[in-house]
């Protein structure tokens, strides 16, 4: 019956789809946040739940640097079934700018060849609506789930979600026995994901004109040298490879990306006297933090001990653990279960490369798995999109899974 309401009413799926992309809440900054926290609120009381915005306060914005924008609301809707035990499903309303080069409106959605193209579709406003549609569907048909649901809408997912989901877990806010956010697709469910760390790498030099460069010192090249014994480190770090279950076999192995921005320098005929760029080290579980940092910091001071006019400042602008969930927890074997049903195929664990806002969670010691509409892996490109076919799958497990995990 729950299948069939979602298979006949797929284009009502397709249109809930199309009304949340519609809001551009583009961040940074942060924009329409309360139009959308207004809009899913809307359509959760008409489905009869149970609704409560947390707002984040000012002083935690500030803490994290967060400027400019809407209010950070985070939406709570909550189905209380009298069960002992809770779901939680968690959606982030915000999505990344959209460039210059799409070439139709980003936020206002084209259907074509069984996608669904908009800013959002894929990261991801389309499980948002399945989340919501699969409750639909469930008390169209007068079928209470299992356990307890709760759902969270938050916001800033896409610059750390510290501000968002982050916030309701560090509170307290939520306290659920089981957790679902967004993920990998299809017959794969992530079950953690890699650390992180970001330098900035900052290379002092002196100024003085280029005419006689001798006279100063060139932090262009002293950059080089910085640079060449990280690319060295690198085929080190590129080495190691994860023993988690992986979905791409790239994957498998430790990164580390240089360069993602970079500045220095004033005038064509200046030698230039500082030159910056920032590292992006991905990590893996089997990896520790602190020794993560130091093989850089120590990179770069053994180089330092070598050369006397080398000065390099070193900052770490950002940091999170690698975290992995519990695959044998019921949650996965429900869930697992849910995929058999709906596509036909045995489902896979997999950990993934990018972190989502379910860690926040995982440190919790809840178990929690990631599972989102397939859209090609599009989700930040310039021709973004769900395919149809998965947007209804999509509900249709997390409607099975609502029935089933008690």
């Amino acid at each position: 019956m729950v299948f069939g309401y979602i298979e006949k009413n797929k284009n009502k799926l397709i249109g809930l789809t199309k009304e949340l992309v519609s809001i551009p809440t583009v961040n940074p900054p942060g924009l329409n946040y309360e139009k959308i926290v207004d809009l899913l609120e809307g359509h959760c009381k008409a489905l009869g739940l149970g609704t409560k915005r947390i707002i984040v306060p000012l002083s935690e914005l500030k803490r994290y640097n967060v400027k400019g924008g809407s209010k950070r609301i985070n939406l709570i809707a909550t189905w209380n079934t009298g069960s002992k035990k809770t779901l939680h499903l968690n959606g982030h309303y915000d999505v990344v700018p959209a460039s210059s080069t799409w070439r139709t409106d980003p936020f206002n959605v084209v259907v074509k060849n069984n996608r669904i193209y908009g800013r959002g579709t894929e990261d991801m406003k389309a499980s948002i609506a399945a989340i919501l549609f699969a409750i639909e569907a469930l008390k169209k048909n007068n079928i209470q789930p299992a356990c307890n649901i709760e759902l969270s809408f938050t916001p800033d997912e896409e610059t750390g979600g510290r501000t968002g989901f982050g916030y309701i877990v560090k509170k307290g806010i939520i306290k659920p026995d089981y957790a679902i956010s967004e993920g990998y697709n299809k017959d794969f469910i992530s079950y953690g994901n890699k650390g992180l760390v970001w330098f900035k790498i900052d290379v002092k030099g002196k100024a003085c004109h280029s005419s006689q460069p001798y006279k100063g010192i060139n932090a262009f090249e002293k950059m080089v040298d910085v640079v060449n014994a990280l690319m060295k480190l690198n085929r080190k770090i590129a080495a190691r490879k994860t023993q988690y279950r992986v979905k791409h076999p790239q994957d498998r192995a430790s990164t580390m990306v240089l360069g993602g921005e970079i500045s220095g320098g004033a005038k064509t005929n200046i030698v230039p006297d500082s030159c910056t760029f920032m590292i992006d080290r991905r990590f893996l579980p089997e990896e520790d933090l602190c020794k993560v940092k130091r093989e850089i910091t120590d990179t770069i001071k053994n180089l330092e001990k070598k050369d006397k006019d080398l000065n390099v400042n070193v900052s770490v602008m950002g940091e999170e653990d690698s975290v992995v969930s519990d695959e044998s927890s019921i949650l996965f074997k429900k869930f697992k279960e849910s995929v058999k049903r709906v596509l036909g195929m045995p489902a896979k664990c997999a950990l993934m490369a990018g972190a989502t806002d379910i860690r926040f969670l995982i440190r919790k010691g809840v178990p929690c798995l990631g599972y989102s509409v397939d859209g090609g892996h599009t989700a930040h490109s310039d021709n973004e999109f769900v395919y149809v076919n998965s947007l209804v799958s999509t509900t249709k497990i997390f409607a099975d899974i609502m029935m089933t995990l008690n």
